[in-house]
């Protein structure tokens, strides 16, 4: 079940890619604008994560979304790998937010999403997300609400200047939330292996 479960999920993911792919790709070539920016303007396009950014009400959230995709296409990597990843992730991230905060002319402007896509990975480094949907679930929720509450030290890497501040206040959330899932995951296999034994002994 879990297998098929995890196929399904990497079926779609790869249809979601290819999906996003060729809109990007059309979207570019017809030269229009996102929430103010140029199609041609590629810095500025990942800034606002393609469109996501322009979202009313909640791209940020807009943007995790995305950042699910990612999370995806690396959870089967070993965990030394999805550390690499997730640090180029958070390295191509700076810069690009450190432009979007000068093109929008603001500090962590709304319309700048790709702190949130670029670092949702971040959460999910190491957790089986492809075999449970539900985790993958409460990881994007609680990531969610601990970036609207930013508890320690998120609002002291929030102040952190330019880009840097951006992705950084963003990678404390992700790891605030990898923490509690990868201890609630250590306590559901201890409590499973325990289970399991005590079935056996019977």
């Amino acid at each position: 079940m879990k297998t098929l479960l995890s196929k399904k999920m990497i079926i779609t993911v790869t249809i979601l890619g290819i999906a996003a792919v060729v809109i990007v790709v059309s979207f570019i070539l017809s030269g229009q604008s996102l929430c103010g920016v140029p199609a041609d303007d590629l810095m500025g396009m990942l800034a606002i994560s393609f469109g996501l950014g322009c979202v009313p009400l909640i791209p940020g959230t807009a943007g995790a979304l995305g950042g699910i995709i990612l999370s995806l296409m690396i959870c089967r990597l070993s965990i030394r790998k999805q550390l690499i990843a997730v640090t180029l992730l958070i390295l191509v991230a700076i810069p690009i937010c450190d432009y979007g905060e000068t093109y929008f002319d603001g500090k962590d402007a709304s319309q700048i999403v790709a702190d949130e896509l670029f670092t949702f990975p971040v959460a999910t480094i190491g957790l089986p997300i492809h075999q449970y949907p539900v985790m993958l679930a409460g990881i994007f929720m609680t990531n969610r609400i601990i970036d609207w509450t930013k508890p320690p030290p998120a609002r002291a890497a929030e102040s952190l200047p330019g880009g840097v501040g951006v992705v950084l206040d963003d990678v404390v959330a992700s790891l605030w939330t990898l923490l509690l899932f990868s201890i609630g995951w250590r306590w559901y296999r201890r409590a499973s292996v325990k289970r399991d034994t005590f079935t056996n002994d019977d």
